[in-house]
């Protein structure tokens, strides 16, 4: 490979890297700058010099990922003529996952992982103190200068699910890999880890009143990794929520935050009603229910005219507005404007048809369990490192796929462009340890006197 391009793979990453944390904190009023979509055209094309377009099928989750783009491209290229610049951005669903095939190109080696998780460990020191004020001013000042070219976007516009997501990974990433500094014998904890955890806290707090799926992106991975990791994870976490809790309640009850944010106000019975809603008990308000139910009668009718009806095999296709097409009992112009039914999986039934939903399926289905099976591997192995990487990518992707079940994300790219980038880092990572592991098995052979004359064992 020339030195130039190995330059440029590296310049492209670094951008992308500084472009999702941007992406983290400034949410969707700096996807107004488009510059998600430059790298995009610039990484396909450093990508096309590398000569590895083969890449795609050396691999099972870029494979899969690649025939799904390219049912993708047919249920998006015969609407261009009818829903123009629509139909492009709807197609960034599958377009974004560009990103997958460049990462898992352009990262090739354990040391690019070790300095991504530096560099990510580095961005949260900033991010986690902010992160609940910035969510906070984009609920509340209604003062925020907008995107001049937008539909009144403000410049800071994080929502509390997407949030949420980073969040979850964020206080996964330090239970799993602690700040074990020469010195530092309490690992992480100092003055700078106490505001860290408080901005996390608040930021929990935020989405606990806000969004019931944020909290369920949150929840259940931090729940899965206490439970598989039970000694080393579970008990911190458990006492990270005994704190959490109290200091949790003292600040709502205290009434320090006093916005409210579609009619919910930031207090313990805000909180009360959001867990009791997901739970499925009698504690979730009128409105919550009502937007639960607006929902599910929306996803049956998707499944109703795909699944059981005349769009089975091909979908609505890209550039049609669904909310206006499917015109769900109890739409608002609001919901109108958001052009998908919150939840990902339903937008790609509806548009890509029975075939969409089950590469979609099968795309996610064999990332998420080979990461998992890597996971199990690493740690039955002793590499510690390469499972807490495994565990780490596996609950992203986890937080990631709960959160867009429950809201518009990964038709953005404030969630698709994050999404996409989680799949690449985790099939760049799989492919990393794949390489190892043979390297390891050829040098015991020659430790032991092995000759390598059977090319097939070689490659076994």
């Amino acid at each position: 490979m020339h030195q130039g391009n190995t330059s440029l793979q590296t310049t492209w990453l670094k951008a992308l890297l500084a472009a999702l944390f941007c992406y983290a904190s400034f949410g969707k009023g700096f996807s107004y700058l488009f510059i998600g979509e430059m790298l995009a055209v610039i990484g396909f094309l450093i990508f096309l010099q590398t000569n590895r377009i083969m890449l795609v099928a050396s691999d099972r989750v870029l494979l899969i990922w690649g025939i799904f783009a390219l049912w993708g491209t047919c249920r998006t290229i015969p609407f261009i003529t009818t829903y123009h610049f629509d139909a492009l951005r709807d197609a960034a669903l599958w377009g974004y996952g560009i990103f997958a095939l460049t990462i898992a190109a352009f990262v090739n080696k354990k040391s690019q992982i070790v300095a991504a998780l530096k560099t990510y460990r580095k961005f949260l020191h900033l991010y986690l103190p902010i992160v609940a004020v910035i969510m906070l001013v984009s609920i509340g000042f209604s003062g925020m200068p907008k995107v001049p070219w937008s539909n009144n976007v403000g410049i800071i516009s994080l929502k509390a699910g997407d949030a949420s997501v980073h969040l979850a990974a964020a206080g996964l990433f330090y239970l799993i890999f602690p700040n074990r500094k020469a010195g530092s014998a309490a690992g992480d904890v100092s003055v700078f880890g106490v505001v860290r955890f408080i901005g996390w806290l608040m930021g929990a707090i935020v989405v606990l009143v806000v969004t019931r799926g944020g909290f369920s992106a949150m929840a259940i991975p931090i729940g899965l990794v206490s439970f598989l990791r039970p000694t080393r994870v579970g008990l911190k976490a458990v006492g990270f929520a005994v704190i959490g809790a109290a200091l949790g309640l003292l600040v709502l009850e205290s009434n320090v935050i006093t916005l409210s944010h579609h009619g919910r106000k930031f207090n313990s019975d805000a909180v009360t009603q959001n867990i009791g809603s997901i739970l499925g008990g009698s504690q979730g308000s009128a409105e919550r229910e009502g937007n639960k139910t607006f929902r599910i009668v929306w996803w049956t009718k998707i499944v109703g005219y795909t699944v059981f009806g005349p769009y089975r095999w091909t979908g609505k296709g890209f550039g049609i507005n669904l909310a206006q097409s499917d015109n769900p009992p109890g739409i608002t112009a609001q919901d109108t404007s958001l052009r998908s039914p919150h939840n990902g999986s339903m937008t790609v039934l509806a548009r890509m048809g029975v075939p969409g939903i089950l590469l979609w399926v099968a795309l996610n289905a064999t990332f998420a369990i080979s990461l998992f099976r890597a996971h199990r591997r690493a740690a039955a192995s002793g590499s510690p490192f390469w499972s807490g990487v495994n565990l780490w990518i596996f609950c992203y992707w986890m937080a990631a796929f709960i959160n867009m079940s429950f809201d518009v994300y990964i038709e953005g790219p404030q969630g698709g462009i994050w999404f996409w980038s989680i799949i690449g880092f985790g099939v760049a990572a799989l492919r990393i340890q794949a390489h190892e592991r043979r390297e390891q098995r050829l040098a015991r052979w020659y430790a032991s006197g092995f000759t390598p004359h059977d090319q097939r064992l070689v490659r076994a």
